[in-house]
């Protein structure tokens, strides 16, 4: 992965302890681990199987995962680009892999299923078709993927977008952004419908967004049985 396109600095920089120790960067792990932790427990539960191989695709510190429920024989498998990132990846993960989401270095129809919050809304919708044949070539046929992603009607994002309105307002240079820019964010339910079906996924449900607090919408699918890749 080339660092000027996919914006690795970008991430590097963002997720550095550094900019970790800041006020906004300590409350948002915390928001993290009290309320997306129990949304993506909630959507892993219900449509992962209760045992198998789960990757989350651009893990970050994974601190949204803590609450899946590993029981049964889950394991789960933290995946981001920046390597740095891993070493801070919340214990509940069993294994940490620095990879390139657009080119996994795993085997066709190897997983059970694959996660990733707040990750789909920073590519283009190219690069997007691109991420999702690359989860749905690693699936396993019956394999799920959860995906939560930012609306253009989130209303959390909407306070984050003010802020940073209002500190840029004084020509603040660098310009300040709690993290890097989301140029895809899903504008309605029929898109994340048409996003899946397009890249040969069959459509489970695409959630709106309460549990999340409205911060994201939840886009569920399937590898078809009997679609090897």
């Amino acid at each position: 992965m080339t660092d000027t396109r996919f914006g690795l600095s970008d991430w590097t920089t963002h997720w550095s302890s550094q900019n970790q120790a800041s006020v906004s960067q300590r409350f948002f792990s915390w928001y993290r681990k009290a309320v997306f932790a129990r949304t993506v427990a909630y959507f892993a539960n219900r449509y992962f199987a209760a045992r198998g191989v789960f990757l989350e695709a651009g893990s970050g510190t994974s601190e949204t995962s803590g609450r899946i429920d590993k029981s049964m024989g889950r394991v789960l498998v933290a995946c981001d680009f920046v390597r740095s990132v891993l070493t801070q990846c919340h214990p509940i993960m069993d294994v940490r892999a620095a990879a390139d989401i657009f080119r996994l270095p795993l085997a066709d129809n190897t997983l059970d299923g694959v996660w990733n919050v707040g990750v789909m809304e920073h590519f283009l919708h190219p690069d997007i078709d691109r991420i999702l044949s690359e989860l749905r070539r690693v699936l396993k046929p019956g394999g799920v993927i959860i995906l939560l992603w930012p609306a253009t009607d989130s209303l959390p994002q909407k306070g984050l977008r003010l802020v940073e309105w209002f500190v840029n307002r004084r020509g603040r240079a660098p310009k300040f952004r709690f993290h890097p820019d989301e140029i895809s964010k899903l504008r309605s339910s029929a898109e994340g419908r048409e996003i899946l079906i397009r890249n040969g996924l069959e459509l489970i449900t695409v959630d709106w967004g309460l549990r999340s607090l409205m911060a994201f919408k939840t886009v569920v699918g399937r590898k078809a049985i009997g679609q090897p890749t």
